[in-house]
């Protein structure tokens, strides 16, 4: 019997790319699937902690962690150069026949991408969430570090752009739709739907039952500004204590600190909030009827599942990327208004208005909503695998 093909599938951003490997993993049977802890310098803690949960192993035929890399007191070069050293022994050991990864901007799948390039095999970029990166100007001094990491190195301490799946052409994009292309000329681009919404389309129940529960999932803005900060937990605060019978969940955002929230929203004060963090999020948005967040991708899932989403603005200041853009969400832009925004999506007449409105979004947004994203997604991997 002929030895099983291995696919490897990157820990990078691992809380957004799970989902995605969840989804098409099954599709793999009579694959060998590895997941390889990166273990990023930069990343590792998150990356580390959302590991823990077992269910994430269980999905996996096999898992490898490679070794943290300690930072160097000389200069990140060195330690730069001593990871990239660990992973590539690490990628030989395992012998992959294609890499799944849902970045590759990040320094872990710029040196397996490389590698993948010099061993001639295909390196796949599921899109795992919104894909823009956090827009930056890179100057002469920085240029000069890129060529020279980059070119004689072979480091990728400087990256080119900001776009998840637009390093190189060479790789292979997955998105879910064209509305997400941002480089129509691109080769090796393929729009296949998101096979993390499989389930949640195909589940999806147009009868609703008011359970009294609201979740509000947060977002780490305090680099946009203390004072942006304080006006979106403003009036989250408005809406928990304006609503004593209705229960709030507080799902922190893994790269927040649950203790933020503990002290933001402490028990004596907020009988009717329940902060969480390692929770899934999809059970919990079964126990809910409305999910608030400052235009978060979780409200793209919510809104996917069926939860009607408030997205907060202050301001109507634009601070993420708006891809909801007023279409399928209730808009709030400064304090008074949250009450009123529960109340109209807590009601039937919205609710009606609301089913209407996500099948048209989505059925912009997305390739399909048919529930076959991941099969698509599995017969052009299994198709590279073959070539």
């Amino acid at each position: 019997m002929a030895n099983k093909k291995t696919i490897l599938f990157s820990s990078s951003s691992l809380y957004l790319s799970f989902p995605q490997f969840k989804a098409i993993i099954s599709e793999f049977k009579d694959f060998k699937k590895v997941l390889l802890n990166v273990n990023e310098p930069t990343t590792s803690d998150i990356d580390n902690n959302y590991i823990k949960n077992k269910n994430i192993l269980q999905i996996f035929d096999n898992y490898i962690k490679l070794e943290p890399i300690k930072q160097s007191q000389l200069s990140r070069f060195i330690t730069y150069k001593n990871y990239k050293k660990s992973l590539t022994k690490y990628l030989y050991k395992i012998n992959p026949d294609l890499i799944v990864s849902g970045s590759d901007l990040s320094l872990s799948s710029r040196v397996m991408f490389s590698w993948s390039r010099k061993i001639g095999i295909p390196f796949v970029i599921l899109q795992p969430s919104f894909i823009e990166g956090v827009p930056s100007k890179y100057g002469l001094i920085e240029r000069v570090k890129y060529i020279i990491v980059n070119k004689i190195f072979g480091l990728p301490l400087y990256r080119k752009q900001n776009l998840y799946g637009n390093e190189s052409q060479k790789s292979y994009l997955f998105l879910w739709g064209r509305y997400f292309i941002q480089n129509p000329q691109r080769k090796n681009l393929f729009i296949l739907g998101n096979p993390a919404f499989d389930n949640l389309f195909r589940n999806f129940n147009a009868k609703r039952i008011i359970k009294n529960t609201i979740i509000i999932c947060t977002e780490n803005i305090e680099f946009l500004g203390i004072n942006y900060a304080d006006k979106v937990n403003r009036i989250y605060i408005e809406a928990i204590k304006s609503k004593p019978d209705i229960k709030f969940f507080i799902k922190v955002h893994p790269r927040e600190s649950k203790e933020k929230y503990e002290n933001l929203f402490p028990r004596d004060k907020f009988p009717n909030v329940t902060i969480v963090k390692d929770e899934n999020l999809y059970e919990l948005f079964i126990l809910c009827d409305v999910q608030i967040s400052v235009a978060s991708f979780s409200s793209f899932e919510a809104a996917a599942m069926g939860l009607p989403i408030i997205i907060v603005r202050p301001d109507n200041e634009i601070k993420f990327p708006d891809h909801f853009k007023e279409e399928i969400d209730i808009r709030v832009t400064k304090d008074g208004e949250i009450v009123n925004a529960i109340n109209l999506a807590l009601s039937d007449e919205y609710w009606k208005h609301f089913i209407e409105r996500r099948e048209k979004y989505f059925g912009k947004l997305l390739h399909s909503t048919d529930g076959q994203s991941a099969k698509r997604v599995a017969q052009i991997i299994k198709g590279l695998v073959s070539k």
